[in-house]
């Protein structure tokens, strides 16, 4: 247990210089979340929110549209480079094992990529407070990043280290940006194709943002009936983020899968030439 822990310490420490030194990371997230930024400063949507609490929580609906996207993009390679011939050989008498890795590999650009994204909403929550003469809405800024900005996180780095294992590194990152727009925005009103948009399967954060950051309710089932789409409250929020989290764990593990099948591949095809 011990060593184990201790790997998968490294390993987090590890890949989170490689993602703060990578201008992929960087170029990708940035530009987003100054777009996020923007919107939030500008938007009616936001501003027009009475309610100091419920401006944080439109907020955080705004950051997770665009700036979480942008972590698909930069996070997308991230599996797949340890792919490369030769490397996995190294990595594999490590006393790490191949999970571990893949765990740390992941949280460790995670925690890079977050960090200025959190910072943002924290900045914001604290303006939005000394406007407001309350403490309330930094603190639901907080809340907001743990119930909205982490599952949402997490299930878009998942995806989109499991797309880059299955396929170029290129398209994988244009795919992540398109499926999270279908996952958070594209209603079957706009679309002729079902969507978890609206429902408690979208990693949008809709529901905890209604529930219990005051945001406007369209944003919890976007008009959508039925028992994917209950009336926003604590119950429902909380089966939104369960249910979020537990696609993140479900694609983490076909990542898993996948790697296994190549390295036994691998092995095969060494067999074979020996």
């Amino acid at each position: 247990m011990t060593t184990t822990w201790s790997a998968v310490q490294g390993s987090v420490r590890y890949e989170a210089r490689m993602a703060a030194r990578g201008r992929v990371l960087w170029l990708s997230l940035l530009p987003l979340t100054a777009l996020a930024v923007l919107l939030a400063l500008s938007s009616p949507m936001v501003t027009g929110m009475a309610d100091p609490v419920g401006r944080v929580g439109m907020t955080l609906v705004v950051v997770n549209t665009f700036a979480v996207a942008g972590l698909g993009v930069a996070l997308a390679g991230r599996l797949s480079q340890h792919t490369r011939p030769g490397l996995t050989e190294v990595l594999d008498t490590t006393p790490a094992g191949r999970t571990t890795r893949m765990a740390g590999n992941l949280a460790g650009a995670l925690a890079v990529a977050l960090a200025p994204i959190a910072g943002v909403v924290v900045l914001i929550g604290i303006v939005v407070s000394a406007q407001a003469g309350s403490v309330a809405p930094v603190v639901n800024s907080l809340l907001g990043i743990v119930i909205m900005l982490v599952p949402a996180a997490l299930a878009i780095t998942t995806l989109a280290g499991l797309l880059g294992l299955l396929m170029p590194v290129v398209l994988a990152r244009v795919v992540v940006v398109a499926l999270w727009l279908w996952a958070t925005q594209l209603s079957p009103g706009f679309v002729p194709v079902p969507t978890p948009t609206g429902t408690v399967l979208s990693p949008l954060g809709g529901y905890p943002a209604v529930a219990w950051l005051g945001a406007r309710h369209v944003w919890a089932a976007r008009g959508r009936t039925g028992f994917l789409s209950p009336p926003a409250g604590a119950g429902s929020a909380l089966l939104n983020i369960a249910l979020v989290l537990l696609c993140a764990v479900v694609f983490f593990c076909a990542a898993r899968l996948v790697l296994a099948w190549r390295a036994d591949r691998h092995d095969g095809q060494d067999g074979a030439i020996r």
